[in-house]
């Protein structure tokens, strides 16, 4: 019998599909969140995930980011669905020896995200454990619902942000790279305190045709794209930060595979749209200073995932975050 850590998360998943799909003779849905029609078009969102110390604090983030990052990597689904969020409930788990001031600074990290993105905390549940863990729980409400699948052939693949800073600071934190300090900095608060993009997802749900967040990796992202509309994706181009672009190159480093493999948790958005929606989303993504690019586009036969430009070509490889097999 394998154990979960040969298995790796999508495989648990499916095991749970395979026991709902049992009990209630209904597949759940394989996305980023649920949905329920409440009326007209009118639908209710809701999403869990959960952050535990020992696996997802960071050296150096701080009580405050680490509470800042529960709330954010909570919103960011429900908001690809195409939602706005309303509020979030959190069963927060304790160690006996938190100071009161470690507390307040976890939960004012907590507040302070979920209002700077329009949502309340509604409150949930305190009890003691022997590591610090938030399991969050947020709701939010939208007129349609945006899906990773519902494309077709004709439609556009774009993104927000810009990549790079990510994949830098995993290789500050746990290769302990020497990078300039300018640079150093603005890597580890890409990862300590991501913003997200939950208004900008919002903003634009109206142009979209399918949405995910890019919180696993460039690169796995872009396969799980493709296998929800059962298409090829031909990229085109790839958005990398200028600064680690330049550091890249003075370090004979390969930017687009630093960019494509090495990174995780930008909570970017990966999006299609019809061509005729690309102006509106520009404009839409330009005014929140969310740099948008147009990557891509699909292709009719299940060709797998490439990058192709004027200069070269290469398979795209199934390379990302995995939950128990970690980065594969």
């Amino acid at each position: 019998m394998k154990k979960i850590k040969e298995l790796g998360e999508r495989k648990l998943i499916d095991i749970i599909h395979d026991f709902v799909l049992q009990y209630w003779r209904e597949r759940p849905l394989y996305d980023d969140a649920i949905y329920y029609e409440i009326g007209p078009f009118s639908y209710m969102f809701f999403h869990t995930d959960v952050l535990n110390y020992s696996t997802d604090y960071l050296e150096g983030m701080g009580l405050y980011n680490f509470g800042w990052k529960a709330v954010i990597c909570n919103l960011s689904d429900i908001a690809c669905k195409g939602a706005t969020p309303i509020g979030m409930l959190a069963s927060i788990s304790l160690p006996d020896d938190m100071t009161e001031s470690q507390f307040q600074e976890l939960i004012k990290g907590i507040c302070d995200a979920l209002k700077e993105n329009g949502a309340r905390y509604l409150g949930g549940d305190l009890s003691s454990s022997k590591e610090l863990s938030i399991a969050g729980f947020v709701f939010g409400r939208g007129h349609r619902v945006i899906l990773r699948s519902g494309s077709s052939e004709e439609h556009l693949i774009g993104v927000s942000g810009k990549f790079g800073l990510t994949s830098l600071a995993y290789k500050i934190l746990f290769e302990k790279w020497e990078v300039p300090e300018y640079l150093k900095k603005r890597a580890l608060q890409s990862v300590f305190k991501p913003p997200g993009r939950i208004k900008e997802a919002t903003y634009i749900s109206d142009f979209v045709v399918s949405c995910m967040d890019i919180s696993d990796g460039l690169a796995i992202s872009l396969h799980l794209l493709a296998d929800a509309n059962n298409m090829g994706i031909e990229v085109n181009k790839i958005p990398i930060d200028e600064e680690v672009l330049d550091y890249c190159r003075a370090k004979g480093i390969d930017p687009l595979e630093f960019a494509l493999y090495h990174g995780g948790e930008e909570y970017e958005l990966l999006f299609t749209y019809p061509p005729q929606y690309e102006y509106y989303i520009k404009q839409v993504l330009f005014r929140r200073n969310a740099w948008f690019t147009r990557i891509g586009k699909f292709t009719t036969k299940r060709e797998g995932v490439y990058f192709k430009s004027k200069e070269k070509k290469f398979e795209i490889e199934r390379r990302g975050w995995e939950h128990f097999k970690y980065w594969i």
